[in-house]
Formats: C-alpha cells, structure tokens, sequence
C-alpha cells in the first residue's frame, strides 16, 4: 500500500483532539467564608427584627385605636336614641352584688348598644328574662365579636371560666371598657361610711370626685357632663385575663370586667397600668396568683390583683401597648394615654380626665 494511502496516525494529544490544560476544578466555598455568610445574615436579621416588629405592633395599635373610636361612636349614637349614655353594669335593686361570684348580673353597656354596632341579631338572641350568667344567654356570651379585641392581646382567645363562682362558662374577652366611676362599683344603695361605692342614686354617684360617665344602673347625658365631651374619657382600653378564672376584659360581664371602676385617686389602681401590688380587684385573685405561680409572677404580667379576694369592682385601664393605653373620648376622638401621666396628687390630671362633672376640664396639651 502506497505511504500516502496508509491511515494517518495522530502525532499528538492536541490531533486526538485533546487540550493539553488540566480539567477546570470549581472552586467553593470554605468553612471560614460559609461561617462568615452565617453570621452577616444572622446580624441583618438581628436588625431587621426590632423594626419588623415594631412594624406590625404600629398595625395591632392602628387597629386597636379603630375599634375603640368604633365603640365610641356606637355609644355615642345611643345616647342620641335613648337621651342617656348606657350604664356600664346593670344588676336588680336589692340584688346582692357586694359578695363575690354574684349571679345577678345584667345586660352590660356593650350589650346595650349592640344594635349600634350592627349586632341586632345578637341583642335578639339575649333573654332578658335571665341574668347573663344563666345558661339561656350561655350561646350570646360566648360570641366572638372582632371588634371587642385588640389584636395585641393573645389572651382574649382564652374565655372566662366563672363555674367557681355560679356564673357559668364560655365567657368571650374583650378590651375595652366603660369609664363609670372613681369609687367602687359595689351595692345598689350606699350604707353610712360606704360614701366610696358607686351605685344608682348613692352618695359616691352624685359626688363630682368620683361621678364618670357609665356608673351602675345609671349613666349621665350629654348635657349633664358638664365638663365637656371633649375633656372626658368615655372609653378605655382593659386586657383579658392571664388565665381562664381571671374575669378581667370578659365583654358581656357587669362590673370591673367590662368598665373602670376605682381606678383614681381614692384607691390603689390609680393610672393606666398600675403596677400596685394589690391594684385590681378581682375575684379569685389568690386562685389567680396561684395559677401563675405567686403574685410576683403575676407582677411581671402587668396585671397585678388584690389578694383579699374582692367581688370584681375596680379595674384600671390596661393595654399590651408599650408605654400606656388608648381611650376614646366623648367626643368620639381617640387620644393615647401615657403610663406617665399625671396621676397625684387628687383631682390630678388623670382624675380630671375621668370625672365628667368636676368642673375642671383638661386641655390636650396636658397629656
């Protein structure tokens, strides 16, 4: 065979077609450099969280201030209808309502102006016949109502338990609650002494340093708050109980549970978010501190109570807001209530906020 007919053998590496360079390794990452990513991110995130959180309690408090204006206004178009605001607890004259675990409770203020907040429905379903602790109004007191609840409040999607106390179960939370009275809310009719328990017609109900707006079977009108509907508060924000026996922020309830009572300068629960080691009074208290673990833990919630074990008749406003509450004036507008307003001395500047006839009428520039 001819040379030049003879198959062509390849001469090199680079004829067969191959590179004469090594194969390409890709390079990755290193412990050090992955450790190093870990921990910018884990920094960012650090940072990020505060402002994230902040972010979304700004979004709980805007929805929060919404529904207590809600609430404001309802009671506000009631008191147009009925020529009375809504007393904030209702219980038969004669009625026994200094003891605690009393049954002989009736429609509260938030009942009263249900058909306000389109709730007719729910109005209907009450029997009237019956106390609300009586099992017929067991269905319309377990109802979830939105506008009841701040969304900063986890505690309001446990309800009340007041089988302990012949009041029966399934007691929906609420937050908010009817500004009555700087004395106790306690007996239908004061006896000799007693000039601090705010009922119906008694002393402490016709005494301008205790009279609200909302008291016990009473209420006043517009006209008759004479320091203006501007200067009072009409509504004020409550935080639902650390533990199921704790009553505090129940809506359909009559009493510290559902409005302010004894929260000036007469008592212990002076100012938003006392922090008085036997501030609210409530029944079951010494159960309550027990369940938490002491009252010092009970402390640490904020939500301090009276271990005499009181009837549920004082209560102060109380929020999951840093630095104070929310209330909702008679105006309708609502303004922010620091925990460092003035609280002393008497007739101070929160008093004057809650009297509605104490003829000293505040400015907004004062809190």
């Amino acid at each position: 065979m001819p040379a030049s007919a003879q198959p062509k053998l390849f001469s090199s590496r680079r004829e067969q077609g191959f590179c004469s360079r090594p194969f390409a390794v890709a390079k990755g990452f290193t412990l050090i450099e992955l450790l190093v990513v870990i921990t910018i991110i884990g920094i960012l995130i650090a940072l990020l969280l505060p402002a994230v959180q902040s972010a979304r309690e700004a979004a709980r408090r805007a929805q929060c201030m919404n529904n207590v204006k809600q609430l404001g206004l309802a009671v506000l178009s009631y008191e147009t209808f009925m020529k009375s605001f809504p007393p904030s607890s209702t219980w038969k004259p004669g009625d026994n309502i200094d003891s605690a675990g009393n049954a002989s409770l009736g429609p509260n203020w938030v009942i009263l102006v249900l058909a306000q907040l389109e709730q007719q429905s729910l109005y209907n379903a009450i029997n009237f016949q019956n106390y609300m602790t009586h099992d017929a109004n067991k269905t319309a007191r377990s109802t979830n109502l939105s506008f009841m609840k701040c969304p900063s409040d986890a505690n309001t999607e446990v309800p009340y338990d007041g089988s302990g106390k012949n009041q029966g179960t399934d007691w929906a939370r609420g937050c908010y609650g009817a500004n009555a009275a700087l004395g106790y809310m306690r007996k239908p009719t004061a006896t000799p002494g007693e000039s601090n328990y705010c009922a119906t017609n008694n002393t402490c109900w016709q005494n301008r340093e205790y009279k609200g707006m909302m008291g016990a079977n009473t209420a006043v009108t517009v006209a008759a708050a004479k320091d203006g509907l501007s200067n009072t508060v009409l509504i004020g924000e409550l935080r639902a109980g650390v533990v199921p026996i704790d009553a505090r922020g129940t809506w359909a309830m009559s009493g510290g549970p559902s409005a302010l009572w004894g929260h000036g300068w007469m008592g212990d629960d002076n100012g938003p978010n006392s922090l008085s080691a036997d501030a609210d009074d409530v029944e079951r208290c010494t159960d309550i501190r027990a369940a938490v673990g002491g009252a010092d833990k009970l402390l640490l919630h904020r939500m301090p109570c009276s271990g005499g074990n009181w009837p549920n008749f004082q209560q102060t406003i109380r929020s999951m807001h840093p630095g104070g509450g929310m209330a909702c004036f008679g105006d309708g507008s609502v303004h922010w209530l620091s925990d460092s307003i003035q609280i002393s001395p008497k007739l101070s500047v929160w008093d004057r906020l809650m009297l509605s006839t104490d003829g000293q009428p505040v400015s907004s520039d004062a809190f």
